[in-house]
C-alpha cells in the first residue's frame, strides 16, 4: 500500500473514533454550568439584572417584589374631604411607581361596611377609624408608634389615639375639637360676654331676651331631628360627670352609675324652654332651620358646633361667628372643649402589604398634607409644627389652645344604642311626656340593659 493511501486510511479510522466518541458522551445541561466569573460570562448582580439583583429598601418598604400591589383604601369622610383624601393618594401613586390605590368613600354606608369587615377578619390595608381606634377597631391596627411622625402627635389629642403602653392606633390628621358656637355680635350688641358656666348662660339667655324683647331666640334646636337634642346631652354629660374634680367617670364605666344625677340635664333643659331660652317650635325644627336663623341674626347660641357656622355663612358670608367653651355646670370647675378624633389612618395589623400601607400613612404626614387636610376641615393640625388657617376660628383655637379637651362622652361611657335613647328621652321630656326624673329611669334601664347585651 503506499503511504498516501496509508494516510488516507488513518485519517478515516481517526475521523470515525471522534464521532463515535462525541455520540457517546452526555451533555452537560446548561442549568448546572457555572459561569467561569470573569467579564466574559456571568452577569453581575446588578439593578440592570433584575433576576440576580439583591431587593433595595424602597423596594421593601412599598412592597414591590418585581409586581406591582395594591392597597385597599376606606375613609368614612364625604364630599371635598374625601376628595382632598383622593387627591393625596393619587400623589402617593405618582411617588411610589410600584403601588397603586384602591380608593373608596361610601359616606353614610362605611361604618356597617366596617362591622362587616371587621367579622370577617378581612380589614382594608388602609382605614378611617371616625371615633373609634381604641374601642371599636383597637385589636386590628398595626402599632405605628415607631413611625417618625409618632413623637409629633399633639398633646390634645394624644390621649385619643395612644394607649398607656404607648401603642400608637392611628394618623390624626387633624383633631376635632369643639363645643357650643356663638353669634359675635350679638353678644357684643347686648354687652354679654361668653359665658363660663350654666348660670352665665341662663343669665346671658335673659339679658338677649329681654334685650331683644324676645326678637333673639338665645338657643336655637332642631328637636325634629332628634340628634341636636342627643347634641346637648353629649355635650352637657362631660361637665355634668367627668370633668369636675370628683366625678363618676370610673362608674359610669363599670355600669354602677347613680343616674338619679343625670336628671340634671333633662332639668336644665326644660328650663331652657319653660323660660322661654329655646325656640318655639323646637320639636318640629330641623337642623336646617336652626342654620338659617342662625344666618339671619336671629340666634344667639347653638348647642352644635362648628359646623353650625360652616352651613350658617353659606347664606350669610358676613356672620361673625365663634366657638366656644362647654360652660361648667359645677360653678368650681372650668369650662371644657370637646374633642377625639377627626381626619385618620390606620394600618390593619394583618395587612399582606404593611410595610406599604404604613409608607402611604407616612406620606399623609408630611406637614403639607397635614396642613391642607386640617385648613379643609377647619380644625387644629393633628401633629405638631404644622401652621393652619382655619379661617374665623384660628383666633378661638389659639385662645382655647390650653383648655382640657375630653373625648365625646357617648363614645367612651355609653354602650352602642344609647344615642338614640338620649335623643328620644330629651324629646318627650320636651313635649312634656315625661318629667325629667322619669327620663333618668328609662336612660338608666337602657344604660344597663344595652351594656348587658353588648358583653353578651
Amino acid at each position: 500500500m503506499s503511504n498516501w493511501k496509508r494516510v488516507l486510511a488513518c485519517l478515516i479510522l481517526l475521523s470515525t473514533a471522534v464521532i463515535l466518541a462525541a455520540c457517546g458522551t452526555a451533555p452537560t445541561p446548561a442549568a448546572t454550568e457555572q459561569p467561569a466569573g470573569n467579564d466574559n460570562t456571568g452577569a453581575p448582580a446588578t439593578e440592570n439584572n433584575p433576576a440576580t439583583a439583591e431587593p433595595s429598601n424602597d423596594n421593601q418598604a412599598s412592597g414591590q417584589t418585581g409586581e406591582e400591589i395594591t392597597l385597599v383604601v376606606m375613609t368614612n369622610r364625604v364630599g371635598e374631604q374625601a376628595q382632598l383624601l383622593e387627591d393625596i393618594a393619587r400623589k402617593f401613586e405618582a411617588a411610589n411607581p410600584g403601588i397603586k390605590v384602591d380608593f373608596s368613600a361610601p359616606g353614610k354606608d362605611y361604618e356597617n361596611l366596617m362591622k362587616i369587615k371587621m367579622a370577617a377578619n378581612d380589614m382594608p390595608d388602609v382605614f378611617s377609624t371616625h371615633g373609634w381606634a381604641k374601642i371599636r377597631y383597637g385589636d386590628f391596627l398595626a402599632d405605628l408608634r415607631d413611625e417618625a411622625w409618632a413623637s409629633k402627635i399633639n398633646k390634645a389629642i394624644k390621649p385619643v389615639v395612644t394607649d398607656d403602653t404607648g401603642k400608637a392606633y392611628v394618623l390624626p390628621m387633624d383633631q376635632d375639637k369643639g363645643g357650643p358656637v356663638y353669634n359675635a355680635d350679638i353678644l357684643a350688641k347686648y354687652n354679654v360676654e361668653v359665658p363660663k358656666t350654666w348660670d352665665d348662660l341662663m343669665a346671658a339667655c335673659e339679658t338677649i331676651k329681654t334685650g331683644s324683647n324676645g326678637d333673639v331666640t338665645c338657643i336655637h334646636m332642631g328637636g325634629a331631628d332628634s340628634w341636636p337634642v342627643g347634641q346637648y346631652y353629649d355635650f352637657f354629660s362631660t361637665p355634668l360627670a367627668i370633668s369636675p374634680a370628683t366625678n363618676d367617670a370610673q362608674a359610669l364605666l363599670d355600669g354602677s352609675y347613680d343616674f338619679t344625677k343625670y336628671t340634671t340635664l333633662s332639668q336644665n333643659l326644660l328650663d331652657l324652654q319653660t323660660k322661654g331660652y329655646l325656640n318655639k317650635d323646637v320639636l318640629t325644627a330641623k337642623y336646617s332651620d336652626s342654620a338659617q336663623a342662625f344666618a339671619e341674626g336671629k340666634v344667639a347660641f347653638g348647642f352644635y358646633g362648628a359646623f353650625l357656622c360652616e352651613e350658617a355663612l353659606k347664606t350669610n358670608p358676613n356672620l361673625n361667628c365663634g366657638l366656644m367653651p362647654i360652660p361648667a355646670i359645677d360653678p368650681n370647675d372650668e369650662p371644657t372643649l370637646v374633642g377625639g378624633e377627626m381626619t385618620t389612618w390606620g394600618v390593619w395589623k394583618d395587612s399582606p402589604h404593611l410595610e406599604a400601607a404604613k409608607k402611604f400613612v407616612a406620606f399623609y404626614a408630611q406637614p403639607e398634607n397635614i396642613a391642607a387636610v386640617a385648613n379643609s376641615n377647619k380644625l387644629p393640625a393633628g401633629l405638631d409644627g404644622v401652621e393652619i388657617d382655619a379661617g374665623y376660628l384660628t383666633d378661638d383655637y389659639k385662645q382655647y389652645e390650653d383648655l382640657r379637651v375630653f373625648p365625646y362622652f357617648d363614645r367612651v361611657y355609653l354602650p352602642n344604642g344609647m344615642w338614640d335613647v338620649l335623643c328620644k328621652n330629651g324629646q318627650d321630656v320636651l313635649a312634656g311626656g315625661i318629667t325629667p326624673a322619669q327620663a333618668s329611669d328609662n336612660i338608666a334601664k337602657e344604660f344597663k340593659r344595652l351594656r348587658e347585651s353588648s358583653s353578651n
